[in-house]
């Protein structure tokens, strides 16, 4: 349990790259970086694929095509385009609210799947991952300018849940997939969906907005640190990333998966840290060990859960005994 815990971790850590990525690129924005990022994530998925044998990726593809369409859409297109707009049209603070939400949602929707759902072993984690998410929401809302009337936006709010929904969806049915065919090559299953998102990407990338200075518009200035982030992103935080959980999500529960999910906020703060060179303040301490604490209770809580139910299942009663 300790190696996909481990990549399910590593692509926690990578895929918060992309929380500083934006800072970086200006004048353009965070449309032109995810249409370079997920470009690179399609490209370098071909090239893979024309490395690996047919007979490798091409039963998979030929069986799961739409179930793979569908992942991308919900793991990378709808899910971004989504958040996007509901970052504009809200605002900050209640996108991450909601979006911070999305371990806690995972774990329970994971637990509930496999039926190890327990409230007594499901509510501290959930209470504490909570309390460090809405306790750093609040300490960056108070720390920065005062709420504006757009984040009180009906329509931001509906698209944060939908980005919330979607990105579930794709992290359940993506590991259920992967537990269920223990034959599937992972690395071809991740060039295939890397496929499928920039196919995908097309048409979105049409509904995505983008601002006066974007590539969609012809701009060339400044597009070479765009391109270097852009790299970074496809091929660390979508390629790398998603192979690694791919890895964790083939052997760890969903509820599992759902508190490792965790840190890719923690490695986002401490990301932020590095950029702005200092040390946390005892806020933000208190913040990000109470993310980590949730985590370890819920990791430990599940494997509870787990082997209680493996005994169950072993035995046909609970505590182990015989017939």
């Amino acid at each position: 349990m300790i190696w996909p815990i481990t990549t399910g971790l590593i692509a926690g850590a990578l895929w918060a790259l992309a929380f500083i990525a934006p800072g970086m690129i200006e004048p353009f924005g965070a449309t032109d970086l995810t249409v370079v990022r997920y470009s690179v994530f399609g490209a370098s998925s071909l090239l893979v694929l024309a490395f690996l044998r047919k007979k490798i990726w091409l039963p998979i593809l030929r069986s799961n095509w739409l179930l793979i369409l569908i992942l991308a859409i919900t793991g990378n297109t709808v899910y971004y385009l989504c958040l996007s707009e509901s970052l504009q049209r809200s605002g900050t603070l209640l996108p991450t609210m909601i979006i911070g939400t999305l371990p806690v949602v995972m774990a329970f929707l994971g637990s509930l799947r496999n039926k190890t759902f327990s409230p007594a072993r499901f509510l501290l984690p959930a209470l504490f991952i909570m309390g460090g998410i809405v306790s750093h929401a609040l300490h960056s809302y108070w720390s920065g300018p005062l709420v504006s009337t757009s984040e009180l936006s009906v329509i931001g709010l509906i698209l944060a849940l939908a980005a919330l929904a979607s990105w579930a969806f794709y992290g359940i049915r993506n590991a259920e997939f992967l537990t269920q065919e223990k034959e599937t090559n992972i690395v071809a299953w991740t060039a295939l969906t890397g496929v499928a998102t920039i196919v995908t990407l097309i048409p979105v990338a049409a509904l995505l907005p983008s601002g006066p200075h974007s590539i969609l518009q012809g701009a060339t200035i400044g597009s070479g640190t765009l391109i270097l982030w852009g790299l970074i992103l496809g091929l660390l935080s979508s390629w790398v990333a998603t192979w690694f959980w791919n890895i964790a999500s083939r052997s760890l529960a969903g509820d599992v998966l759902g508190y490792l999910i965790v840190s890719e906020t923690v490695f986002a703060i401490i990301y932020a840290f590095i950029i702005e060179q200092r040390l946390p303040t005892a806020t933000e301490l208190i913040n990000v060990t109470l993310l980590v604490s949730g985590v370890s209770l819920g990791i430990r809580a599940a494997s509870k859960g787990s082997r209680h139910q493996n005994d169950v299942n072993l035995y046909g009663q609970e505590g182990g005994g015989g017939a």
